[in-house]
């Protein structure tokens, strides 16, 4: 990296905090411009980062920091959480405010919260408390893995669906990344369950997920011309509008899908130049992909997927 001129993230940690540790003048300059200073999520610093701090507020130390040790889940990129006790040694007048009161959770969440955090080795010692009232009864699910957590989530949001006659639209599934959803949704449109994404895109709403299944239908329905429509520019393959239009009346003469009348030899003499050439190697690909899918369904979509670019 350093013969092509480039910094990863880390560099452009380390190097900074390398340059107020060798210049004095360079360290007072920036301990001057900077009156205040508030960092957040203090439990995922790492080394570097809590050196950097300290270069930056100088023996002022006018600054603030939220963290909570309970909460450090990237250790294995670093992350120090004993960075917080550090503080209080290195800034003794610092105040340690405790922020104990929760404004989202009910009190049998906390209770429950506060049984698993006492299991943890932390140095601040909290408490957390809520004045939402006690809270209907929790329920732990057990599951060999992501698609039984999902479907038993499912399963018990039906079930209490049904006997207490309510309406979808009063639950809400809460999981922690992005990448979740796809097994989630696919339970709930299994079940014809309404859903909406909230704060989110759709794992099946996203343009290269329709892209995929657009391709997966015209291998497994070749007389689908509206996934082929889709994907025969996608990516760019320079077979433009006037090109599809004649691939289009040749097709609807002789009552054929647009995919598999883009086979036919005659087509040669409707359509000529980049466009044809560009038609065929398209078709011709995809049907290579379409016998070996009858073979290999999985080296298919493999295939499939490299030659999409995805």
């Amino acid at each position: 990296m350093k013969a092509c001129n480039v910094l990863d993230f880390d560099d452009l940690i380390l190097l900074p905090t390398l340059l107020l540790q060798r210049n004095d003048e360079v360290r007072e300059r920036w301990q001057n411009k900077i009156r205040y200073l508030l960092v957040d999520e203090y439990q995922d610093t790492n080394t570097s980062q809590y050196e950097l701090v300290k270069l930056l507020v100088g023996q002022r130390a006018r600054f603030t920091v939220v963290g909570d040790d309970d909460q450090s889940i990237y250790s294995w990129r670093g992350a120090r959480p004993q960075n917080l006790v550090l503080l209080s040694q290195d800034f003794p007048a610092l105040q340690v405010i405790k922020l104990e009161q929760n404004y989202r959770s009910s009190g049998r969440i906390l209770k429950a919260a506060n049984i698993l955090i006492a299991n943890n080795p932390h140095v601040f010692e909290k408490r957390l408390f809520s004045e939402l009232g006690y809270g209907a009864e929790l329920k732990v699910l057990s599951a060999n893995n992501e698609e039984h957590e999902a479907e038993r989530v499912t399963g018990e949001l039906i079930a209490h669906h049904f006997v207490n006659k309510t309406q979808y639209k009063d639950y809400a599934i809460l999981y922690r990344g992005n990448h979740q959803s796809r097994v989630f949704e696919k339970f709930l449109m299994q079940n014809r369950i309404p859903y909406k994404i909230s704060g989110g895109t759709s794992f099946f709403s996203r343009p290269e997920i329709k892209d995929l299944l657009a391709y997966l239908r015209v291998l497994t329905n070749p007389d689908d011309d509206s996934a082929f429509l889709r994907i025969v520019n996608t990516p760019k393959r320079e077979i433009g509008p006037a090109t599809l239009q004649k691939l289009g009346e040749w097709a609807m003469t002789r009552n054929k899908s647009l995919f598999t009348a883009s086979f036919d030899m005659g087509l040669s003499q409707k359509l000529t130049g980049r466009g044809y050439d560009s038609l065929t190697r398209f078709t011709h690909w995809l049907g290579e992909i379409q016998r070996l899918a009858e073979r290999e369904p999985v080296a298919a979509v493999r295939d499939l997927i490299h030659g999409i670019g995805l």
